[in-house]
């Protein structure tokens, strides 16, 4: 009892009254807490909580993305067809290229052909040795088989309809049908269904002499 007495006689003993104390109490309570340097995770962390994209924002962003995506799809499905066609005209081109240089090659070779044929026309016709009528003949046979591989085909003419598209007629005769060839001064050539060369006829006008 005489220890509670003496503290409340010091309470009111004090230098202040109750109302300063309370004013002390709301000031010191107003000091802001003092803490430590900011960090880059609280800064991260306090932008985050104020700078948060709205539902629009995330709308907008998804439909950019989606936009994106498929643009770089067009221009990949784009490129990739592009380059089929690439492809496709390399390799037509090349095979173009091919069947150009066989047809010329053919066509340079055609002259010694037709001086092979006519060699042996002169064998058989002059009695020739059979030795050299074989060798020629022979010759003549293994050059054609190697050209007829590369796609050399003779164009029909002794006795066919006269057509522009194959022949080239260089003399008419009377009688017979007319426009039928009765005769054949060179021979034509084809190779894979395109012209290298016409054959060089003669035909028949249909009319009497």
């Amino acid at each position: 009892m005489k220890y509670k007495k003496k503290r409340v006689r010091k309470i009111m003993e004090s230098k202040h009254s109750p109302d300063e104390i309370t004013v002390k109490n709301e000031a010191e309570a107003e000091i802001p807490e003092v803490t430590g340097p900011e960090t880059p995770e609280d800064e991260a962390a306090r932008e985050s909580e104020t700078d948060a994209p709205t539902q629009e924002q995330w709308a907008e962003a998804l439909k950019k993305t989606v936009e994106e995506r498929d643009s770089y799809k067009d221009s990949y499905l784009r490129s990739q067809a592009e380059f089929q066609n690439f492809k496709r005209r390399n390799a037509s081109a090349r095979a173009d290229a091919y069947e150009d240089g066989v047809r010329e090659t053919i066509s340079a070779m055609l002259p010694a052909l037709d001086n092979l044929e006519l060699a042996l026309k002169h064998a058989e016709a002059n009695g020739e040795s059979e030795a050299l009528t074989q060798g020629v003949s022979m010759t003549l046979k293994l050059m054609t088989e190697a050209l007829g591989k590369l796609g050399l085909e003779e164009v029909p003419a002794l006795g066919e309809q006269f057509d522009p598209e194959k022949h080239n007629a260089v003399m008419r005769e009377p009688g017979g049908e007319e426009n039928m060839i009765s005769e054949v001064f060179q021979k034509g050539y084809k190779v894979h269904d395109k012209m290298i060369r016409y054959a060089m006829v003669k035909v028949y006008s249909g009319a009497e002499a």
